[in-house]
């Protein structure tokens, strides 16, 4: 278990908490740590050994700071929605958990187009990214590491590398600091009226208030084996590189089909930007034919790059279908699947902290807050999310 507990919950075949949330990815563990913060009693189930075994340690890493989204996205308004969301969690992982942070000492270089210069900088000045022209000087770090055509700007800009492992360890302490519960190796077998089944250890019955699915890819997996009809969501693969530290700073390109890099202590973790290509089944192994333009473009990016010491593997993201042949949405999703039932799906890694926010609202007009006298709205509100399915779309 990630977390030992305590002698008298190993002993208890039962046990009750407010909301049950299945999943301990990065989306899971934030949302429990909002909410066990709120005064909710929490309970985390990962049916994994581990918590982070899914997608939320299969990226690169990136703590973004709005700088990519707000130009890679088409849409100028879903473009700032998704930039000042990134900026928020920017922000609050910065502030609340400085030691996940990996210690460039310089930095970030975005590298833009230069006939997009002028609309990169509204869309920054849009969404409130940070950024200011590289200068030569700026530029000295990353002489003969990098190549920056006569036709590119850089910019240097904040986001970071992210250590999440560090981040989970912090989320775990805090959990359970609260009083909340951790189960890992703890699969849901069946799902009864306000509770759920649990096998891996002893078998236990959860009794919860309101159950939470943030179960990323393995939502309709998990759906399925609980009798839940799933919500209608796409598999996404991308795909991912590390190899030995590649410069100074972290560097990324914003145009489709170069290298976006983030660095990490001794390596760099490189993607290739716009790189999702729909999966039916969850798979972490790479596609030749992207892995082959991911190594041409981190070469074409970075000459001195060793590309004997690679490992290129693959990442799973999902996201709701919006309409048929939509673009992959990095919108945030919690709908409802039952009575009492939510699911989540909390787009990129950096806005966890907003969809925590998201979900704690939503919690707190089903449950009201624990020791707080209600207000009349507060009671309506709770009376008709009662009777009706609803849907947070963001």
């Amino acid at each position: 278990m990630f977390f030992e507990e305590s002698p008298d919950r190993q002993s208890l075949s039962e046990f009750s908490c407010d909301v049950a949330i299945l999943g301990a990815g990065f989306a899971g563990l934030m949302c429990a740590r909002k909410l066990t913060r709120l005064g909710y009693r929490v309970a985390v189930i990962e049916p994994l050994t581990e918590v982070l075994g899914g997608a939320s340690s299969r990226n690169e890493g990136w703590l973004h700071a709005g700088t990519y989204h707000a130009l890679s996205i088409g849409d100028r308004d879903q473009a700032r929605q998704v930039a000042e969301r990134c900026r928020y969690g920017w922000e609050q992982i910065r502030r609340d958990f400085p030691e996940a942070l990996e210690p460039e000492g310089h930095a970030a270089i975005a590298i833009v187009s230069e006939d997009r210069v002028a609309e990169s900088a509204r869309r920054w000045d849009s969404a409130g990214v940070g950024y200011r022209p590289a200068s030569a000087r700026d530029l000295k770090v990353v002489v003969g590491d990098v190549a920056i055509g006569p036709n590119e700007r850089p910019f240097l800009v904040d986001d970071l590398g992210l250590d999440v492992r560090v981040l989970a360890a912090r989320l775990g302490h805090e959990i359970r600091a609260a009083g909340g519960v951790i189960l890992t190796g703890h699969r849901p077998t069946a799902l009864g009226e306000s509770s759920v089944q649990l096998t891996g250890g002893p078998t236990r019955t959860l009794h919860f208030r309101t159950l939470l699915l943030a179960t990323g890819y393995a939502t309709s997996k998990v759906c399925g084996e609980l009798g839940l009809e799933p919500p209608a969501i796409r598999l996404w693969r991308s795909h991912l590189i590390a190899l030995p530290r590649l410069t100074g700073p972290s560097v990324f390109s914003v145009a489709g089909g170069h290298a976006a890099m983030i660095n990490h202590g001794p390596w760099s973790i490189a993607g290739l930007n716009e790189d999702a290509e729909i999966v039916p089944e969850p798979t972490f192994e790479p596609n030749p034919e992207v892995a082959r333009r991911l190594v041409e473009a981190v070469v074409a990016r970075f000459p001195r790059a060793d590309i004997s010491a690679a490992h290129v593997t693959a990442c799973v993201k999902v996201d709701v279908i919006e309409a048929p042949n939509a673009a992959r949405s990095l919108n945030i999703r919690v709908g409802e699947l039952a009575q009492d039932v939510l699911y989540v799906l909390p787009g990129k890694m950096t806005e966890a902290p907003f969809t925590a926010d998201v979900v704690a609202r939503e919690i707190v007009g089903r449950l009201g807050m624990p020791g707080v006298c209600d207000r009349p709205i507060d009671q309506r509100s709770m009376s008709v999310s009662a009777g009706e399915r609803r849907e947070v779309f963001v």
